[in-house]
């Protein structure tokens, strides 16, 4: 190698550290998301069997109907503790409306519930946690 070439790698080099020395370290996070989820105790109302919830205008699936683009953000998993999960994609609302069916898909219980995110300290960030929701009769 030319003593040019190598005095050119060298000052790349050094301009490299100075640069990255300067701005600190970097962090590269993972192109990955995660999903925010809150549980929901509905065993003071008798007869739960479907659970649809909105943020904003903007629903989980109604029983019997079919998943569309604008309700995909939103799900709902009963667990087999009689508890449901409240999935929100990434979003953490500050409250959610919340409607409970019976077996013939009527609505037998609606209110508005306040939740209070946790929220990652990771360096990337990651999912936030809430204290679940409990319903009263």
């Amino acid at each position: 190698m030319s003593r040019g070439l190598l005095r050119a790698i060298a000052v790349v080099a050094l301009l490299g550290g100075a640069v990255t020395g300067s701005s600190g370290c970097a962090l590269a996070c993972p192109a990955i998301g995660w999903t925010n989820a809150v549980a929901l105790e509905t065993s003071a109302v008798a007869g739960v069997v479907a659970v649809q919830f909105c943020v904003a205008g903007e629903c989980s699936p109604a029983p019997g109907t079919e998943p569309t683009s604008s309700t995909n953000l939103f799900m709902v998993t009963p667990q087999d503790d009689g508890t449901w999960v409240l999935g929100f994609d990434m979003s953490t609302p500050d409250g959610v409306d919340i409607r409970l069916f019976d077996a013939q898909n009527t609505l037998i219980h609606e209110s508005e519930e306040s939740i209070s995110w946790t929220h990652s300290d990771e360096p990337c960030g990651g999912p936030s946690t809430a204290e679940p929701i409990v319903l009263e009769s």
